[in-house]
């Protein structure tokens, strides 16, 4: 036998008579499960078979569009990085060629995010 600490027990042979007690005991009997007739079988299956089409027509609703195609943005992230980053520049040397200062300067960034959000 292990040694083994027996909580709730005040001594090992009390513990060994409620083992022996439990050995004794019936043990629980499943209930008995009803015979269903082959053409009950039949119907019930078929009913499970309509639940999981059911389910599975949700699960499409829900998948719907995933399969699709990543877009190009989301294939070439670096693209999007580099095309905004070269709007800027553009947008910058345009405010710096035309003088239009600190508001110029200022602008630039904010209009390259502005284009950026519209064409991807």
């Amino acid at each position: 036998m292990s040694n083994f600490k027996a909580k709730g027990f005040e001594s090992p042979s009390q513990m060994r008579e409620y083992l022996s007690e439990l050995d004794e005991a019936d043990p629980v009997e499943e209930p008995p499960t009803a015979t269903l007739s082959p053409q009950d079988e039949i119907d019930e299956l078929r009913q499970q078979v309509a639940r999981l089409k059911a389910r599975l027509l949700d699960i499409r609703g829900q998948t719907e569009g995933l399969d699709e195609l990543p877009s190009q943005a989301d294939r070439y992230p670096w693209l999007r990085i580099v095309l905004t980053a070269a709007t800027t520049f553009v947008l910058a040397r345009l405010a710096q060629q035309f003088r239009l200062g600190g508001l110029g300067a200022a602008a630039a960034p904010l209009l390259s995010a502005k284009l950026d959000r519209k064409f991807w």
